[in-house]
């Protein structure tokens, strides 16, 4: 940790020494996906880096560019802060997708330990700037989180034009990451040397609009006998990059980047996002359209005229469903990542400062909370009386909805909960990040039965929300549970005892499910170009329609919303596509941003209130039905 503090002491330090050309040559290690915890080699690999590096004589201080721990949970995180520890010279570093997208803490710990997504370093004359990656919490594209870019502009525009940069993200600046434009175009402003990214565990260079770009490998050994990194010199003419094979030797360079005088780039003939497609489909109208300053990562809640949504900043908005106009706001003590429950009076949120809180739905003031001492991920719902929710931690709460008094806790629960539970007259339905679904008596919280998935924490009913659909059976009306689960089955389980009814990987979904208004009717959206509809009425699967959809792939978890004539499909980059529920394709389509789709909701009166993950919030307006 104190190499950590020293790198942010140097940093303002050396940070009014610059110039346009380097003052001294230095080198630099870059270390990039080390995957703790993913193979039983991925520790040793790091392990021997650092002492590589330590005994290397020229090495002045280290980078590592994210996806450092497989599941970014706090056991790995806290392995890989005392790994750090050994080093004797300053390290940098940032989170990558793995550091992020599955974070049973929320994505607190990273900050806690290593104080930011992001740095700022400068050494030599040179200001390395690095910013954080996500999404957090959600699969989708590759995506820098709101609140780092807006960082970003404010470092780079705060830096002089003559200082040399070298920019450093998880992510290389190409049309994979969905904001890669915002981050070409600020950087642009400036004299970037060359942009450097791990993710892809080769290295790589390649031009990002103009400016030189370097994607460096992964410290892994996979199928060789030990594992590398690269070695970053930075000349007074040139950045060189050169493979060292650890205690075993360095290569020649792989690539040259010569060092470039104070050249602002403005004007751009490269793509951006196309909004076209709304030219297309005219009677589809925003009503209304927000931006929040930091990313929306959960699902919003509509009743009547209010809509109460939830952001990273930690913050909960309630604004006028038919205007936009903001109601009230109440902020946390930490990000908040899960779906608001609204009740009749109350407005009931989790935090990842691992509060539950009641909040008045009128005032936005607080009922009651309660501290479950550690951050909750997990998206709460309400029955009888009762709110019930899970936790990040193995446990599962029952609390009363009046006060917040405590029914039951129970714990020994395999993985971290993140999604919103089914609730029928005896129990509780709901699935976790450890491959398992479970079955809890309502009452006691008692396990009734468990289901697992058996192909591990990848291939969990961790984000889909399960839901109790009734079907007829021998002309006797019966429920069945349905989850999707990330290892693409969709299974119905009888509610007594988890016999499963019927289960199926044909329409190849992963955790996205709709129900038509009658619930006779599943959708499931296919992970490549695929919508299928399922009669479940019977209590079977049997396939009514599958439509193809004008995209290649879709994995993001966001619910679709339904009518009786319409199903609206979030996707990847910020389309909203309405597919008519008879199966004859899409009836209209609107780009948002170019963002992934986090939330819809229906509104009434033909709106549909839709965010992305980018924090915009926009109300549609479409045709009537």
């Amino acid at each position: 940790m104190k190499h950590l503090l020293l790198a942010i002491c140097l940093m303002a330090l050396s940070g009014s020494v610059y110039g346009q050309d380097v003052r001294q040559p230095f080198t630099f290690a870059w270390l990039s996906d080390v995957h703790l915890n993913s193979f039983d080699y991925a520790e040793d690999d790091l392990r021997k880096s650092i002492e590589d590096i330590n005994a290397h004589p020229t090495v002045d201080f280290t980078i590592l560019s994210g996806d450092l721990t497989e599941f970014g949970d706090t056991k790995e995180l806290y392995l890989l802060q005392n790994l750090l520890q050994e080093f004797k010279k300053p390290y940098l570093v940032l989170p990558g997708n793995h550091d992020v997208n599955w974070s049973e803490n929320g994505c607190t710990v990273f900050n806690k330990l290593f104080h930011a997504s992001h740095f700022c370093y400068d050494w030599q004359g040179v200001r390395m700037i690095g910013c954080g990656a996500g999404p957090s919490l959600r699969m989708g594209p590759p995506h820098i989180p709101r609140e780092e870019i807006l960082w970003l502009d404010s470092i780079v525009h705060a830096t002089p034009k003559e200082q040399p940069i070298i920019f450093v993200n998880h992510f290389p600046l190409n049309q994979n990451l969905s904001n890669w434009y915002e981050v070409i175009d600020i950087l642009k402003t400036r004299t970037v040397q060359v942009a450097l990214a791990g993710h892809l565990h080769v290295n790589r260079a390649f031009d990002a609009e103009g400016i030189p770009a370097v994607i460096g490998r992964s410290s892994l050994r996979r199928k060789d006998p030990i594992g590398g990194y690269n070695l970053v010199t930075v000349n007074k003419d040139s950045i060189t990059f050169c493979e060292r094979i650890i205690q075993t030797e360095t290569r020649p360079p792989w690539q040259v980047i010569p060092l470039t005088a104070t050249k602002e780039k403005k004007d751009t003939v490269y793509y951006r996002p196309d909004f076209s497609i709304n030219d297309t489909y005219p009677t589809v109208r925003e009503v209304w359209k927000q931006k929040d300053v930091t990313d929306v990562a959960s699902q919003g809640s509509v009743d009547g005229d209010l809509y109460v949504y939830t952001n990273t900043a930690g913050s909960v908005h309630a604004l006028n469903a038919q205007t936009g106009e903001t109601v009230w706001t109440y902020t946390t003590g930490n990000k908040i990542f899960s779906a608001p429950f609204l009740t009749s009076h109350l407005a009931i949120i989790s935090s990842c400062d691992g509060f539950i809180y009641a909040l008045d739905k009128k005032k936005g003031t607080v009922r009651w909370k309660y501290n479950t001492n550690y951050p909750i991920v997990a998206c709460p719902a309400v029955a009888d009386g009762n709110i019930y929710i899970g936790s990040s931690n193995g446990k599962f709460y029952s609390l009363r909805l009046s006060d917040g008094t405590l029914n039951w806790v129970i714990e020994g629960l395999k993985g971290y909960i993140e999604s919103r539970p089914a609730v029928d007259q005896e129990r509780i339905y709901i699935g976790t990040w450890g491959a398992m679904f479970y079955a809890l008596d309502r009452q006691t919280g008692n396990k009734v039965w468990e289901f697992d998935t058996k192909r591990g924490r990848y291939f969990s009913p961790g984000a889909c929300w399960p839901m109790v659909m009734p079907y007829q059976q021998d002309n006797h009306q019966s429920e069945q549970v349905i989850v999707l689960s990330s290892d693409y089955f969709v299974r119905a389980f009888r509610p007594e005892d988890g016999k499963v009814l019927w289960e199926s990987d044909e329409a190849k979904g992963r955790e996205s499910l709709g129900f038509s208004p009658d619930n006779q009717t599943l959708y499931i959206k296919g992970i490549k170009d695929n919508l299928t509809a399922v009669d479940i009425s019977k209590g079977t699967y049997v396939t009514r329609w599958s439509t193809q959809m004008p995209y290649e792939s879709n994995f993001i978890p966001t619910r679709m919303e339904t009518t009786e004539k319409y199903v609206f499909i979030p996707t990847e980059f910020g389309v909203i596509h309405a597919i008519r529920t008879d199966g004859s394709g899409i009836a209209w389509s609107h780009k948002v941003s170019h963002s992934a789709v986090t939330s819809l909701k229906n509104a009434g009166k033909n709106q549909l209130i839709a965010m992305t993950m980018d924090g915009s919030v926009v109300c549609l307006a479409y045709p009537g039905e």
